[in-house]
């Protein structure tokens, strides 16, 4: 399966040198979000088993961006970095298919903001318990609601354990502004 991940130079070098890129929590930025990436840590490990590690967090890339296989355009301000003149790297990988869980990035974000999900708005409580019930929609990436009808712009993101040097088949410099 092709994939497109965008890296920074420090988790691209530790992939040159290691042969093998994964990562933990410390490469995750914003302490607000641990409690949805561990939830996305056990759908993975339940989908597309173990990590090599226990101590491992997903590594994110795209399937499909904008509602088209292709790469990300990186001339585009959609793309968040940390630090301005920064090098980054885009990877395009050929990584088997059984490795990777694929899921709705737009959907991804009621995760991230432990929301309800819904096709449709409910100004209502609801547990823990029935959000992550809900969250399962995530995985529908055929954008399957009936109040969504805009498939061109589907976005489909691709977490998995690790990434293997052999698995890249093409390396792209860019610098961020």
């Amino acid at each position: 399966m092709i994939l497109w991940t965008i890296q920074n130079e420090k988790a691209y070098k530790s992939l040159e040198e290691k042969g093998t890129l994964m990562s933990f929590w410390s490469n995750i930025l914003d302490d607000d979000f641990l409690y949805a990436y561990d939830w996305m840590r056990i759908q993975m490990n339940q989908k597309i088993g173990n990590p090599p590690k226990n101590d491992c967090y997903p590594i994110w890339a795209w399937y499909q961006y904008e509602g088209i296989r292709k790469r990300p355009d990186m001339r585009q301000n959609t793309h968040s970095y940390n630090h301005t003149k920064e090098k980054i790297y885009l990877l395009t990988i050929d990584i088997p298919s059984e490795e990777v869980l694929l899921s709705d990035f737009d959907n991804w974000h009621y995760v991230l903001n432990n929301y309800y999900l819904s096709s449709y708005w409910q100004d209502m409580e609801y547990s823990q318990e029935e959000k992550e019930k809900s969250w399962q929609l995530i995985f529908d990436i055929t954008c399957s609601f009936e109040t969504s009808n805009d498939q061109k712009s589907l976005s489909t993101q691709a977490t998995m354990w690790q990434i293997k040097k052999e698995w890249i088949v093409k390396i792209e410099e860019f610098w961020t502004r």
